[in-house]
């Protein structure tokens, strides 16, 4: 075949083309409105590719927080329901590839290299007549998602939001149902200072007739929900409403690692749960000594109750996310979109593998991962330490971007710190250290380290740290993932001294 000189040659060369779009993740303050965010202009980029969105049924999933873990648990069930599931969610941890999968797969290199081949004449054409048209970074991100499940025949396809929703560039589908987790203050800037207007963008993805499953809990947020969904005819599940919890509690401690059976992005699987209990499999966690805890939950949703579900995930909180899901299948199912039995769902569940949410990477010092960057999330995270760990020091390492509210969200975490080191990560938005360092000051007056980047701080805290101590690191998935790689680096190094 002619070599295409107008192709890309490599990966490397595609995500050179991906990097020169506007890229809002990485900016402090822009405008939000329809020609910012503009879905007229996605919707031109997915015609010129024959709208792949059309192609595959799928379910949306915004929220100010737990939209992740809710999405990750939705793609999981439905994987085991032998279902070829995409998943698309945001932001990564370590490679961009995670944004994109297929059952839990990223999207091999050479698949993201033609599928963006596929878009770049369009794209290109406008960035060289008309700049202000051409689309953004994640806008391209989403078409590559859609193109590529369209390719790949995906059978349903779990989207994630990315910042609100009216206007995200997930919001051209039409899906079998929307979740809506709960809705608070993060965006401000952008969303608006009221949960009344936060609520209003999270809404904007509730479609004509497509039913609605929720957890809002705020009156004010939840006014502005009920009020869309009679407006678009669309039935609204509640949490507390259509399904209810009826029991969770904290279980195990043990010393075993965990991970789902097909999960790939940074680490190969440890262990995965089957009937009658935990089975080790797979090859060797790099982190050895992860630590299989996790909730037992008794969930009832308006046409069944699913008693003594386990998740492997740590907070009660997310047995909220657990919830949603379930109401949202329940209604695939009445849809009659999907046929999935108890026993899958509980299999399923009990596989899931959500990275950095309240993740025990290590113990002896034992270190948690997590990456809470709003009031709420803060709060659970603070919670749920001091409710399911013991130790004798808790070390925090904290960094966060410069556009969160960044004193009431410390005032949630640093009293319960006996340690502080305050970082920043290499994306632009990252809050100065020493900005983070004057605020604590200010708050509570402990003494606070600073570093320069991640690894550092991750470095200075082992240094501080005996075996009894705690070690969170939180505050922004950019933080979370650098260390991530700072700790693989650590643990493979030791390794290979051994």
């Amino acid at each position: 075949m002619k070599k295409n000189e107008t192709n890309f040659q490599s990966y490397e060369e595609a995500l050179a083309f991906l990097y020169k779009a506007i890229d809002y993740e990485k900016l402090i303050s822009y405008q939000y409105n329809a020609s910012t965010f503009s879905l007229d202009r996605m919707v031109k980029m997915l015609e010129y590719v024959g709208n792949p969105h059309k192609s595959f049924p799928s379910i949306h999933i915004t929220g100010t927080k737990g939209k992740g873990s809710t999405a990750i648990m939705t793609s999981t069930i439905l994987e085991h329901a032998g279902l070829k599931t995409g998943l698309f969610t945001s932001p990564h941890l370590i490679d961009l590839k995670e944004r994109i999968q297929i059952n839990h797969q990223n999207i091999p290199e050479h698949d993201f290299t033609s599928t963006l081949n596929d878009l770049r004449p369009y794209i290109q054409h406008l960035r060289e007549t008309e700049p202000s048209a051409s689309p953004t970074f994640f806008e391209i991100l989403t078409a590559v998602a859609m193109l590529y499940f369209k390719k790949k025949h995906v059978e349903m396809a779990v989207l994630e939001v990315g910042l609100g929703g009216r206007l995200d560039s997930t919001n051209v589908v039409i899906p079998k149902v929307s979740i809506i987790t709960n809705v608070g203050f993060d965006h401000t800037a952008i969303l608006g200072n009221t949960l009344s207007s936060i609520a209003h963008e999270k809404a904007g993805i509730i479609k004509q007739g497509v039913p609605v499953v929720s957890s809002v809990e705020s009156p004010e947020a939840l006014s502005v929900i009920e009020e869309t969904c009679r407006e678009k005819n669309a039935r609204l599940y509640l949490l507390g409403r259509n399904i209810w919890i009826e029991d969770v509690h904290n279980v195990g401690g043990n010393t075993i690692g965990r991970r789902s059976r097909n999960q790939s992005p940074l680490f190969p699987p440890l262990i995965g749960r089957i009937k009658g209990g935990v089975k080790t499999c797979g090859k060797k966690n790099i982190f050895q000594n992860n630590i299989s805890r996790g909730l037992i939950c008794k969930i009832k949703t308006w046409r069944h109750t699913y008693p003594e579900i386990f998740l492997p995930l740590i907070g009660i909180h997310q047995a909220k996310n657990c919830a949603l899901v379930l109401g949202a299948l329940e209604v695939m199912r009445e849809q009659g979109n999907i046929s999935i039995d108890d026993e899958t769902i509980r299999e399923a569940l009990a596989q899931v593998y959500c990275p950095a949410r309240i993740e025990v990477l290590r113990e002896n010092p034992s270190i948690i991962l997590d990456y809470a960057h709003t009031v709420d999330s803060m709060q659970s995270l603070k919670n749920t330490l001091l409710k399911n760990f013991k130790f004798n020091k808790l070390i925090l390492i904290l960094g966060f971007s410069q556009d969160k509210d960044l004193d009431d969200i410390l005032k949630e975490i640093i009293t319960v710190g006996d340690l502080i080191i305050v970082t920043k990560s290499k994306n632009p938005r990252a809050a100065a250290p020493e900005d983070l360092y004057q605020r604590i000051e200010k708050l509570c007056g402990k003494q606070v380290e600073i570093t320069d980047n991640t690894q550092d701080a991750v470095t200075a805290a082992k240094q501080m740290a005996s075996k009894e101590d705690l070690i969170c690191i939180t505050g922004s998935a950019y933080v979370a993932g650098e260390a991530m790689q700072a700790l693989s680096m650590s643990i493979a190094k030791q390794n290979s001294l051994i």
